[in-house]
């Protein structure tokens, strides 16, 4: 009889299968036994290694609201590597976003790219507060809400409103036209200038930016299967290289804007973001401090306010005007609200907002009706906790599903329809914002963009319908179906600008 080895036992393919199944089957036991008993959230079953990823679709937002419906609003699911707890209840996504144990994000978050780079988008601890602190502080310093960015948010808008009178009511591509407007905005805060529309620096930046938002799906599969990043570039080495290859041209303009910075750094004259970082560094090295303030985390900060800012801001502004084409009324109540506050020549001020109780409320209702950012960003839980009774183990990840809290019927009547008065009082005469609008999330770790996104939003609108009514070209129906990537992008429609 023929002695079998040690080797030719573990090569034989069925051995190999069952040692295989038997690990599987114990693992799943382990993990089983272990939920259990912690009082997990229930949920789904999924597959070995890739957990139940495989079986969410390309709008996962809306696959979790169906399975909330069997799980209950907090529900659990194996992401790859990763424990997943979903929060589909306004209530739970109070409690967790408010509790210090969440103020984490996972390792290889979205947004950071390379793996040399930071951001306060990607850190935690101390270096997070002194990102948070330091972004707001800037914030209000350079002027958003203020009549200094106003004013060069204004010029932005002028330049849009020629270009648009100039098509003489001919269908118009507005995304060729609010891309490198938006971008511009970010520009002026983060460089400290705009760029012309034909600049060769600015289409670098734009595609860059379209180019990103491609590709950023590669960033998911860092975060839920971190063990497979060496293995990326050959799992599908063409889009992969894509990404890695738009992220470091991007980093690499962003760079040698920082370098130039440095050149003509005026501390009598702070221009923008990097300056205002820079000359936080250099007070921090006179005083030998250890801090976050390093070359890395300013380049990654860059990025960050570049990609989440200019793109989010495109977003809203086109879900904005397509839905204004499809209600008309709408459309028309809004642009009689603004004649009688502002008329049609003075340009509109931030402060009007207060003023424009109906309009608001249509802004505020886009940003319900079509949440722009579904699924918020990853959180992790930094030690053992618990949600709504459910024990949380330390490592946890925690989505927030707002598009969920924005579409329960508990809060808002009818939500699957555009209804504004969602944000108006009984008689109308007043806006409300509910606490459970939550498109910035909420809690110590929300977006600390708000306020720009918001004088941005209301500004580029207002301006807009002041001078313009909107519509779709003869024959072509609204689309809704979004398309789902960094955010809830619009699909492709061609508008129709008509002066008034």
């Amino acid at each position: 009889m023929k002695k079998i080895t040690l080797t030719e036992t573990w090569l034989n393919p069925t051995f190999a299968k069952t040692v295989l199944s038997a690990t599987c089957i114990l693992l799943f036991l382990r993990w089983f036994l272990r939920r259990q008993h912690q009082k997990f959230p229930p949920g789904p079953f999924g597959l070995p290694i890739v957990g139940y990823l495989p079986f969410l679709s390309k709008k996962p937002f809306l696959d979790f609201i169906d399975l909330s419906k069997k799980y209950g609003n907090v529900f659990s699911f194996r992401g790859g590597s990763k424990n997943v707890v979903v929060l589909c209840d306004f209530l739970a996504v109070k409690e967790a976003m408010n509790n210090d144990v969440f103020l984490d994000r996972p390792p290889n978050i979205q947004f950071q790219g390379p793996s040399e780079n930071i951001s306060f988008a990607s850190v935690n601890g101390n270096w997070w507060r002194e990102q948070r602190r330091f972004s707001v502080r800037i914030l209000r310093n350079l002027g958003f809400g203020k009549p200094k960015m106003e004013e060069h948010i204004k010029d932005e808008i002028n330049v849009i409103l020629a270009h648009l009178a100039s098509l003489n009511g001919t269908v118009c591509d507005i995304r060729d036209v609010l891309v490198p407007s938006m971008s511009n905005i970010i520009s002026a805060f983060v460089f400290g200038r705009r760029f012309d529309y034909d600049d060769p620096k600015r289409k670098y930046l734009d595609k860059r930016l379209g180019e990103f938002t491609q590709y950023i799906q590669w960033l998911n599969l860092k975060t839920f299967f971190p063990w497979m990043k060496p293995f990326l570039p050959i799992l599908n080495s063409r889009q992969f290289k894509k990404f890695q290859e738009t992220t470091k041209k991007l980093l690499l303009f962003i760079r040698e804007e920082t370098q130039n910075h440095k050149k003509t750094l005026n501390q009598t004259n702070v221009r923008d973001y990097i300056d205002s970082f820079l000359m936080e560094m250099r007070e921090r090295e006179k005083l030998n401090n250890i801090s976050s303030f390093v070359d890395n985390m300013l380049y990654g900060n860059a990025h960050v306010w570049y990609i989440g800012g200019s793109g989010t801001m495109r977003t809203s502004i086109e879900w904005c005007l397509l839905i204004m084409a499809t209600y008309p009324d709408v459309q028309k109540r809004v642009q009689n609200e603004i004649d009688s506050v502002i008329g049609r020549e003075r340009p509109p001020s931030w402060t009007d907002h207060v003023h424009l109780p109906y309009t608001q409320a249509v802004l505020y209702e886009v940003q319900r009706w079509q949440t722009i950012v579904p699924l918020g960003v990853l959180r992790q839980a930094r030690e053992d906790t618990s949600i709504q009774g459910y024990s949380i183990p330390k490592g946890t990840v925690v989505v927030n599903n707002i598009w969920a809290v924005h579409n329960d019927p508990r809060y808002w009547k009818n939500p699957s329809e555009f209804f504004p008065e969602h944000f108006l009082s009984y008689d109308g005469s007043t806006f409300v914002k509910p606490e459970y609008f939550i498109p910035f999330c909420v809690g110590k770790r929300s977006c600390p963009g708000e306020k720009m996104a918001l004088v941005q939003i209301f500004l580029y609108f207002v301006s807009l319908l002041q001078h313009f009514s909107v519509a779709l070209p003869a024959g072509e129906k609204p689309n809704f179906d979004g398309i789902f990537e960094l955010t809830w992008d619009a699909k492709f429609h061609h508008i129709i600008f008509l002066s008034r």
